[in-house]
């Protein structure tokens, strides 16, 4: 009777052995998934960041030719030429940011209300857009957006 119990001891202690490294084991790797999960957003952050300093520098360069002149609602991508140094607003998609990341932005228009604010319905204000700047990738066969907003105004009325 007591060689049973032994037996079943093991077996036991075997089964509570396995199932604690189980555990640990799919603790570490949802770690590192979350991680990678958290350093692509990390990075989605820094590119919308840097589209919309683009942008701004373009609208720096002239309103009237780099942003009054872009459809609204349509879907625009940024394009540097190391040759010139110089960014481009393009209709196509060009290579995906390190093979992973496509960045694109819209314009919509703002409308003013009789205070002057920013609001729903109101004036169109040609001199300010608004800006959707999205990042989007494939994190685990899994489609990922950031998408940041901001307003772009014609500081310079150029």
């Amino acid at each position: 009777m007591k060689k049973g119990f032994g037996l079943l001891e093991i077996v036991l202690a075997v089964a509570i052995v396995a199932g604690t490294l189980y555990a640990l084991a799919s603790v570490f790797i949802l770690g590192g998934r979350t991680a990678e999960l958290s350093r692509e957003k990390l990075q989605a952050g820094f590119l919308a960041e840097e589209g919309l300093e683009v942008l701004r520098f373009l609208r720096d360069g002239g309103w009237s030719s780099n942003i009054a002149a872009l459809s609204i609602g349509t879907d625009y991508y940024l394009s540097f030429n190391p040759a010139t140094s110089k960014w481009s607003v393009v209709l196509t998609p060009p290579v995906k940011i390190e093979g992973v990341f496509e960045r694109s932005f819209r314009i919509e228009n703002v409308l003013r209300d009789s205070g002057d604010n920013i609001a729903s319905s109101g004036t169109n204000d040609p001199d300010t857009k608004k800006i959707l700047m999205k990042i989007a990738w494939i994190s685990r066969n899994t489609g990922q957006t950031f998408t940041l907003e901001a307003y772009l105004t014609n500081l310079f009325d150029n």
